[in-house]
């Protein structure tokens, strides 16, 4: 097994606040030393990664990244050697998607009013954002900025598509715009998402936009709206691809419907904790290029722990 090393790390309520909710087999070998390598790139057989993490009390409650030990990371039952404490990536930077498409007429005010409370939040923390609507037309208020009213003003002058006949729905293309907008650079990066789930015409796939995500360290965070009773069992008919990217990219998915009392939940309250509880961790992999996603486990003795469910061997930096 690969010995595992874990020290602790500065408050990231020091860092300022972007939003969304964030995700090889080792051979069996002798307790050594690895070799330590230089962030995404290949040495002594070892790659360093990146990986998102929230980490709360048996109540839910975010904790100080100083008071988390023993992270362990397992690769398919085996160790992965982490390399560096927890910590925050700093400010937040956050963005905000809004599904405005004519099958969403009914609900976009609800979504408009979660978004507005979401922003009331993160405007406490002197985060920087900005909000997104997409149907068969990608609209948006700019790029990042700190002026909470009028992003504000901007989610409220959205107004839900009105050609019915047309059932092109960006919802891909505005999260790879998103993506792109909140760049490289450091932050506590997110992307927030308001949806029914449905995407058609997007010129990329939910797996690009996966690998676009974990390349800039960015969680992706969805709640579902719609005012149909096809959630629960058929959430995966329209939100199947969400479902499955959320949590890959460290993100978590909330499933509201119509329903006011579960938007203001899942915004104001359980998407905000989440945010504050984001955190990367920086651990050793296999260096192979199999181009494919490999599972892995974050566990704390005494904490909840979720985390990215992997990461991908190609590409990754």
């Amino acid at each position: 097994m690969v010995c595992l090393k874990v020290t602790a790390l500065k408050d990231r309520r020091l860092g300022t606040a972007v939003i969304a909710v964030i995700c090889g087999p080792l051979l069996a070998m002798p307790c050594l030393t690895v070799p330590q390598a230089n962030p995404g790139k290949s040495d002594g057989g070892y790659n360093k990664i990146a990986l998102i993490i929230h980490v709360s009390d048996q109540r839910g409650n975010p904790v100080a990244p100083s008071s988390v030990k023993d992270i362990q990371v397992t690769e398919h039952g085996r160790k992965l050697q982490v390399v560096d404490d927890p910590k925050s990536a700093g400010p937040k930077q956050i963005a905000l998607l809004l599904d405005s498409n004519f099958h969403q007429r009914n609900v976009l005010p609800l979504e408009q009013q979660a978004a507005v409370e979401l922003l009331s939040e993160v405007e406490k923390e002197k985060a920087q954002a900005l909000v997104m609507s997409y149907g068969a037309e990608i609209h948006s208020s700019g790029e990042l900025t700190d002026d909470f009213r009028g992003l504000k003003n901007f989610t409220s002058s959205l107004r839900v598509e009105t050609d019915k006949r047309n059932e092109t729905v960006l919802l891909y293309d505005t999260m790879k715009r998103a993506i792109e907008k909140l760049g490289d650079g450091p932050g506590t990066k997110a992307v927030v998402t308001f949806a029914e789930g449905n995407d058609h015409g997007s010129s990329i796939g939910w797996k690009s936009l996966t690998r676009l995500a974990h390349r800039a360290h960015i969680a992706c965070y969805v709640v579902l709206f719609a005012d149909h009773t096809f959630y629960g069992r058929e959430v995966r008919h329209y939100g199947y691809y969400l479902v499955e990217l959320a949590p890959k990219t460290g993100g978590r998915l909330w499933e509201v419907g119509d329903n006011p009392r579960k938007a203001h939940e899942a915004a104001a309250q359980q998407l905000a904790l989440t945010l504050d509880s984001q955190d990367l961790i920086e651990v050793l992999v296999p260096d192979v290029h199999a181009n494919r996603f490999h599972s892995v486990k974050v566990t704390s003795p005494g904490y909840q722990v979720s985390a990215q469910t992997g990461y991908f061997d190609n590409g990754i930096h």
